[in-house]
């Protein structure tokens, strides 16, 4: 592994009112952070959603703010991304679950760049082989 995929949950954690103290501490610590355009798509998505306003703008800012300060640690989807995803997709379906799009796309472009995934929704990736970490149980 050399760095950590963030999973859309840790980054909005970010932007809470009260954040969780060890996702600011797993977030601080010494780990190549990574972000994914699957990620971004699902934050602004969020975003939009919200009503107009003061507190969806304030997100906005953020969002903006913390995908500006990862540009060069973004990854995007490509060919292989897109076969692995498949793969993992058919994997989950084989065993019996279903693996939602965006979660196979994520753990896909973790498995093809060697990334852990930072997340509270662990067993969206079990079975896929792929290390899970989870900022809300660190010490």
């Amino acid at each position: 592994m050399t760095g950590v995929l963030l999973d859309t949950n840790v980054v909005s954690e970010t932007v809470r009112p009260e954040p969780d103290s060890r996702v600011l501490a797993f977030l601080s610590a010494d780990h190549q952070l990574w972000l994914s355009t699957i990620v971004i798509h699902e934050l602004d998505f969020g975003v939009k959603m919200l009503p107009v306003g003061r507190r969806r703008d304030l997100i906005a800012v953020a969002m903006r703010s913390l995908v500006a300060r990862h540009a060069d640690r973004v990854l995007p989807v490509g060919v292989d991304e897109a076969e692995r995803s498949a793969s993992l997709r058919v994997r989950a379906r084989q065993s019996g679950r279903t693996l939602d799009l965006g979660d196979a796309l994520i753990a896909a472009t973790a498995a093809v760049n060697d990334l852990a995934i930072a997340t509270r929704d662990t067993k969206h990736f079990e079975g896929l082989d792929i290390e899970v970490i989870d900022p809300w149980r660190q010490p």
